[in-house]
């Protein structure tokens, strides 16, 4: 049908010009229609192709050459290839196809050369548009259109005809097999068999779900992974509450450990203070409860009666006047030649004194002051030291323990004349003090700074909780000493007294829990607490003195100066050999007395220097003997620690561990500091145990019988 002119459209009437465009669009509709199914028949026959060539891609030729044919033919015409009757032989295919790439037409079918479906409704393919000759009411002008063809030309077929388009000039291809197996494939892959799947009435129907119907049912179809979850996290989260749980057994206590464990609320309180009777202080660990022992019997052997106690005197408490910050010290004594080590031995003329005396040296003296800037730059602000906490230096502790850390690092202080009243570093001293008299338990049994269950180290056997508290009496006590402030005063004796009731009654000594057999370490660290109490005025019972005598005889290996670590092991070690000559002297021993003078001998035959905590003692032990033993021992003692002694860098001023032993690892770098300063301040720190108007004759003329070992 011809498209009618302006002037046609003009003359004609409204209804006619309406039914003139409806017409066009149904054309418009079918031509669409038609090239919807023509892109549908070459989807198909692609898919086919690939088909046919995973066929051959697997072995299976013979089928894709019967295939071939028939795709081909579908290829050319544009019409769905019908069922072939007959199947041409592998040669015909081949031939076939040779000559369909070849470009000359197959003999057997009169079939064109194969070419690209695309080229039938497409341009020839030089991508030009053919020139619209036509007038202006044909149609079929621009045959790429969606135009449908004219209906009123009875020679044209249905509308499921294609239209026939100018072929692309033909093209002589060459022939390859993989061009060949690639057309196989596609072949195959049309002949593969289909799955065709019926869909009801139902599932074609849309169904459409709100927001809470789409979670509900997401959430249903993620129920049983949910509930396995959830069941697999309760059973963990059981196990590890299995892990944390502690079953504690009733049992009677014994009335000692019911009075260390019992506890009552804090004072409020921030600065030095006397704590109440019944009140406890704040505190980084709790204590342990100990299972009941079997009735222990008196200690062996039997104590003679005490007398009755004197009354106590508070030495000087009269007359020391009151100030806001607490009490004044007591004015020190002028230093005679004649008194050197008298009570104001840690003043700056009784230690320079006493240096001069018992061979200190201004190197000693330097390295001193050295240690105590490096100690005082390591505290930290709320006032206390810790083991595990060494600033930038390397070679840290492993035991977590502010009591601890802050008793040993107070004591060089207060050896030096450093005091919370008086001396460079009273700030220091004080902001420690203040941490003693606020941290510990008090409780019937005494003040308790033993601090044995930490929670950032791992140790859980506290066996250090005794060497805690001894230096943390040692350090009261003595700061009580020197400066007479009653603040400190309970404090001190609160510790003293939990010394008292926790020493084991059996064998006289102290070890790691309250009233356990002793241990030789443990023992002479209480010993020295104790001693320096008793020297600030503070009355220690007979009865524990006698005890710890009795323990040091149990612990004798052989009675030629020789001891043990504890009772049940009596093996020999010149660490503890030290601790126990040492006691012996603070319990009265003169130069005569047992087996000192052997033990002397074996300390001064010893050699070894790597060991600060041997050191630290047998030192002590050799300048209380004084004679030619002490003069060889402080001239190597001195210049060892000397030349060892850090001199650049963060760590100047301070020692590093140079063994792997216990208190090594433990302690770090800071314990190993503070025990090479105190050896260095031997000299003034105490005053001699042993009478000096007695000269000690050399040991070298002295016989010391060792023991022979019998195969």
């Amino acid at each position: 049908m011809n498209r009618p002119s302006d002037s046609q459209f003009a003359q004609q009437t409204p209804e006619q010009f309406a039914a003139f465009l409806r017409m066009r669009a149904q054309e418009a509709v079918a031509a669409s229609v038609h090239h919807a199914s023509l892109s549908q028949q070459y989807m198909s026959l692609s898919q086919r192709f690939s088909a046919l060539a995973e066929q051959v891609a697997t072995g299976n030729i013979s089928q894709a050459l019967q295939c071939l044919p028939q795709l081909e033919r579908e290829a050319n015409s544009g019409i769905p290839a019908a069922p072939v009757g007959a199947t041409l032989s592998a040669s015909d295919t081949v031939q076939k196809l040779a000559s369909e790439f070849s470009g000359t037409p197959d003999p057997t079918t009169n079939a064109q050369p194969f070419y690209s479906p695309l080229a039938r409704f497409t341009p020839a393919e030089t991508g030009t548009v053919p020139e619209n000759k036509s007038g202006p009411g044909d149609e079929t002008a621009n045959p790429s259109t969606t135009s449908p063809p004219k209906t009123d030309d009875p020679s044209r077929k249905t509308q499921d005809t294609p239209v026939p388009l100018s072929p692309r000039k033909k093209t002589r291809r060459p022939v390859s097999v993989r061009s060949i197996l690639e057309r196989a494939r596609i072949a195959g892959l049309e002949a593969a068999e289909k799955v065709r799947v019926k869909a009801k009435k139902s599932d074609l129907k849309p169904q459409l779900r709100t927001t809470t119907e789409e979670l509900t049912k997401e959430l249903k179809r993620g129920s049983m992974p949910a509930v396995i979850s959830l069941v697999l996290t309760g059973i963990v989260l059981f196990i590890l509450a299995l892990r944390q749980m502690e079953f504690f057994e009733d049992a009677p206590v014994l009335p000692i450990i019911a009075s260390i464990s019992e506890s009552v609320e804090s004072p409020e309180e921030s600065i030095p203070i006397e704590p109440p009777t019944q009140e406890t202080g704040e505190q980084l660990e709790q204590p342990v409860e100990e299972k009941p022992e079997e009735p222990i019997p008196e200690p062996v052997p039997e104590p003679a009666p005490e007398p009755e106690p004197a009354p106590e005197i508070e030495v000087a408490d009269a007359a020391l006047p009151e100030t806001p910050d607490g009490t004044l010290p007591s004015a020190p004594e002028p230093v005679d030649g004649a008194e050197l080590g008298a009570t104001d031995n840690r003043s700056e003329a009784g230690r320079q004194a006493l240096v001069a005396k018992y061979g200190g040296s201004a190197a000693s003296e330097s390295a001193v002051g050295f240690a105590l800037e490096w100690l005082a730059a390591r505290q930290r602000v709320n006032g206390t030291w810790d083991f595990i906490d060494v600033g930038p230096c390397t070679q840290k502790g492993s035991v977590n323990n502010p009591i601890g850390g802050t008793a040993y690092a107070l004591l060089p202080f207060l050896a030096a004349g450093q005091t919370h009243r008086e001396g460079q570093y009273k700030k220091q001293v004080q902001a420690g003090l203040a941490f003693l008299t606020e941290i510990g338990i008090v409780a019937p049994a005494g003040y308790d700074l033993r601090g044995v269950i930490n929670k950032v180290d791992d140790d859980t056997d506290p066996n250090y909780a005794y060497y805690v508290h001894g230096a943390a009496t040692l350090a009261l006590c003595e700061a009580y000493a020197m400066t007479k402030d009653r603040k400190l005063k309970s404090a001190a004796e609160g510790a003293v007294l939990f010394l008292v009731n926790s020493q084991n009654p059996r064998g006289g000594g102290w070890r790691y829990n309250p009233q356990e057999s002793g241990s030789t370490s443990a023992t002479a660290i209480q010993v020295m607490a104790l001693k320096a109490a008793e020297k600030a005025g503070i009355r220690i019972p007979a009865a524990t003195w006698k005890g710890v005598s009795y323990y040091l005889d149990s612990i004798s290996v052989d009675g030629e100066g020789r001891y043990g670590y504890e009772v049940e092991k009596k093996t020999y070690a010149m660490s503890v050999t030290s601790m126990a000559l040492l006691s012996r002297m603070y319990l009265g021993w003169g130069r005569d007395d047992g087996d000192l003078r052997a033990g002397i001998a074996l300390i001064n035959k010893s050699t070894s220097t790597e060991n600060y905590y041997t050191n630290y003692f047998a030192t002590q032990v050799m300048k209380n003997w004084g004679g030619p033993e002490w003069d060889r021992w402080n001239t190597r003692m001195r210049d060892e620690l000397i030349a060892r002694q850090e001199t650049d860098g963060p760590a100047k001023g301070s020692w590093a561990p140079r063994d792997r032993a216990d208190y090594s690892r433990s302690g770090g770098r800071l314990l190993t500091t503070c025990l090479a300063t105190l050896t260095l301040e031997v000299y003034y720190r105490n005053k001699p145990l042993l009478d000096e108007n007695l000269k000690p004759a050399p040991i070298e003329n002295t016989a010391v019988v060792v023991p022979t070992k019998t195969p």
